[in-house]
């Protein structure tokens, strides 16, 4: 029915379409990249201690996060993360040279270990913003970099509570996370 023509034809067809796949296909063993950065959104309570005032003094920071983190479209994870800080010279102002440490763990199990030498923080219009850049130390995605935003706003009533002894000694606010491999 198909002839030696036709016959030569399919298989010409055949060898032309195995060799178009065998290009487009990966190789065995071929993986996508382990992590692509990974971007988390959600909500932060914080509290100082001492409490803020408008004196500056050394402040220990403890931020405790709610995190919804993707790595690719359409895939999101729970994480909760966990943050000790300091600045040498807080006040109701700002916090001078912010740094710290978290400790992120995601809902598959997964853990990132995060230092943050480094931060900037200031007040505008009543919101506190820091923002921290650092790397993973240990565990899930080790080594990459990371680059933290907050911006809280502080319980105990400005400007009120910068007045009293105790000054203010929580925040709570919007927090975003990201990193990159």
């Amino acid at each position: 029915m198909f002839g030696k023509r036709g016959i030569g034809v399919a298989f010409g067809s055949l060898a032309l379409l195995g060799t178009c796949l065998g290009w487009a296909a990966p190789a065995v063993g071929a993986h996508a990249p382990a992590h692509a950065p990974v971007t988390c959104q959600g909500l932060e309570n914080t509290t100082y201690s001492p409490g803020l005032t408008l004196t500056p003094q050394q402040v220990r920071i403890r931020g405790a996060a709610s995190y919804a983190c993707s790595d690719r479209p359409g895939h999101t994870v729970a994480a909760t993360g966990v943050a000790n800080g300091q600045s040498p010279s807080g006040t109701c102002l700002g916090l001078h040279t912010p740094s710290g440490h978290e400790t992120l763990r995601y809902g598959d199990g997964s853990v990132s270990e995060i230092d943050y030498p480094t931060g900037h923080a200031g007040r505008a219009l009543g919101l506190s913003t820091v923002r921290l850049k650092g790397t993973v130390v240990a565990g899930r995605d080790k080594g990459a970099d990371v680059e933290r935003f907050i911006e809280l706003t502080p319980g105990g009533g400005l400007p009120v509570g910068c007045l009293t002894p105790e000054g203010v000694r929580q925040a709570a606010g919007a927090v975003q996370l990201r990193i990159v491999p």
